[in-house]
């Protein structure tokens, strides 16, 4: 029998887990809206599961961008905007579908996304560079939803800028969901995403005899399949690099779909001729 241990809270995926403890004296819920569960497999233990205390609907945004995108340097500034409209428009999309508002967890960070920009390095092939632009949005989790359709989305404008003729693929059935090649990135995606922040409490977890971590929408994260042997700094190191070469493997399996798989091996172009390919198509 799998030894699950809930990230999302079941009843409430608000609640995510944010500490694991054999004493349950050591959790101290004063001022958190919070959830305490136990488990019992190998050995007894507890999970804190904390409200992140964000909720509603994309209407309860903070769109008054103006400031920050001021102090953004011209390039960055352009690629902001370039992925705030993508954003708008995903969150259109889906609410037109679902017909019914888009629910957020928190405001839009924008002061991330020059950081982002910034870890890219625009040599190389231009999967490689749609690649770590794709990842690196995703790792800085910018986006109160709609991360990775948002930085697929901008990693699909940059691949367009080599003017080849290129489109990416279908990646959503007609009931907008995900297609099952594109899912199995999308979910190995998460499962890396999870396990880079939280090495540590895994490895505990671990020892205590889970072997399954289980997120929102089922997504299962066996523990074994990991190296959790990391401090902090090293994990994030760790699982960004592996994060990264997931996404180029992803662009990778979208240009060779397309029948573009001359962007494999096509140098790519930098930052400043990819922001006046924006502004072009403005």
């Amino acid at each position: 029998m799998t030894a699950r241990v809930y990230y999302h809270h079941p009843d409430d995926s608000h609640y995510s887990l944010t500490f694991v403890t054999q004493d349950k004296d050591e959790i101290t819920t004063a001022g958190q809206d919070a959830i305490i569960e136990h488990y019992d497999f190998e050995e007894e233990f507890f999970v804190l599961y904390t409200n992140c205390g964000a909720s509603g609907t994309v209407e309860d945004l903070d769109d008054e961008f103006e400031d920050e995108l001021d102090e953004m340097s011209p390039e960055d500034r352009t690629i902001t905007v370039r992925l705030l409209q993508i954003f708008e428009e995903i969150v259109e999309e889906t609410e037109l579908e679902e017909e019914e508002k888009l629910e957020i967890y928190k405001q839009i960070e924008l002061e991330r996304i020059p950081d982002a920009i910034a870890r890219v390095d625009w040599t190389g092939t231009a999967v490689d560079v749609a690649g770590q632009l794709m990842s690196t949005l995703i790792l800085k989790h910018a986006l109160p939803n709609a991360n990775h359709r948002t930085s697929i989305s901008l990693a699909q404008w940059y691949l367009e800028s080599i003017e080849t003729g290129f489109s990416f693929p279908d990646f959503a059935t007609e009931a907008y969901d995900w297609k099952t090649w594109v899912n199995e990135y999308i979910s190995d995606s998460k499962r890396l995403l999870t396990v880079r922040r939280n090495t540590t409490a895994f490895s505990l977890l671990s020892e205590w005899g889970c072997d399954t971590v289980v997120r929102k929408n089922g997504i299962e994260i066996g523990l074994a399949e990991y190296d959790l042997d990391f401090t902090r700094s090293e994990a994030l190191a760790h699982y960004g690099d592996a994060h990264t070469e997931l996404c180029t493997d992803f662009l990778t399996e979208s240009v060779t779909r397309a029948g573009h798989d001359e962007l494999v091996s096509t140098d790519g172009i930098g930052k400043v001729e990819f922001v006046s390919f924006l502004e072009e198509a403005e």
